[in-house]
């Protein structure tokens, strides 16, 4: 009995060290605030890297105008909109790649600088023309009427227009409470290559958010920021609660690699068979997960 009570005491003290020192990580992630204590600060859910068993992080492209996304892109209540309407308002930081560091912060301007509309200029060379040969003589004209040159504003590319969005998550298994997560860090904003505004043809980023801001902002937006749900109206979600529920549908593009290349490159040789490989990749993410508790 008393070898009993020794290892009840002995299992109690280990108990109460583990909770004081995980306590004691988390109080000191909140006053100091550095990433120097194993914690990420992009992410929502803080877990202590001496934590992490395994870990990959993924690309995901998402599609708005797909039917499964629509509810994320309501009209009106687009996604894209609320994210350019933040910036606008100087409450959203933009930045330059989904790395999303202080090294890369964009400014205001040049995010607004990439909403535009990109007019080609066409140059004239000087000498008659030959439609009108008198056209050059028209300066000399006593009875012209002088008209006012009106410069012409910017031209804003419609908040509609800005469908594509890639989202950078980690995938990591968390030993202490078993469990596989996914860890949303980052979303770009693309313009698509199909836009009638985007004269390259290809999808041309616009800037990346860091998700913690992005969940920060939806959450401050009750009535605005939601997932139509057209099933049951009485039964929106937030967009902040729908990402951490994982309502979307998005391919995987990308897996962290030593030659930071997508899932395109590296198993396929066209369109086609590329994502056929991003299926494939995903199949495989959810059959290592199947078979992790098997002996």
């Amino acid at each position: 009995m008393n070898k009993i009570n020794k290892i009840l005491v002995l299992y109690f003290l280990l108990s109460v060290v583990s909770v004081d020192e995980a306590y004691s990580q988390v109080t000191f992630q909140e006053t100091t605030g550095s990433e120097s204590n194993g914690y990420n600060p992009l992410s929502l859910r803080q877990v202590h890297e001496s934590y992490l068993m395994w870990k990959k992080t993924l690309w995901r492209r998402v599609d708005l105008k797909e039917k499964q996304n629509k509810p994320f892109f309501a009209r009106n209540r687009e996604m894209s909109k609320i994210i350019i309407d933040a910036v606008e308002r100087g409450v959203l930081i933009p930045y330059s790649s989904d790395s999303v560091n202080d090294s890369n912060v964009m400014s205001r301007e040049e995010f607004v600088e990439n909403i535009q509309q990109v007019d080609e200029e066409v140059e004239e060379e000087e000498g008659f023309d030959l439609d009108d040969p008198f056209a050059s003589f028209d300066e000399a004209d006593p009875f012209a009427e002088e008209v006012e040159e009106i410069e012409a504003g910017p031209i804003f590319i419609p908040k509609r227009e800005f469908s594509i969005f890639e989202i950078k998550e980690d995938l990591y298994f968390d030993r202490i409470h078993s469990r596989i997560y996914f860890d949303i860090q980052a979303i770009t904003m693309f313009l698509p290559g199909d836009s009638f505004y985007n004269p390259a043809g290809f999808e041309k980023p616009i800037a990346s958010f860091r998700f913690i801001d992005l969940y920060n902002l939806f959450k401050s937006m009750p009535k605005g920021a939601i997932w139509f749900n057209e099933n049951n109206i009485a039964q929106h979600k937030n967009l902040g609660d729908a990402f951490l529920l994982r309502l979307f549908k998005g391919i995987i593009v990308k897996i962290a690699n030593a030659d930071d290349i997508r899932v395109s490159e590296l198993y396929a040789r066209s369109r086609k068979e590329g994502i056929m490989a991003s299926f494939k990749v995903e199949q495989d993410l959810m059959e290592w997960e199947s078979n992790l508790w098997e002996y």
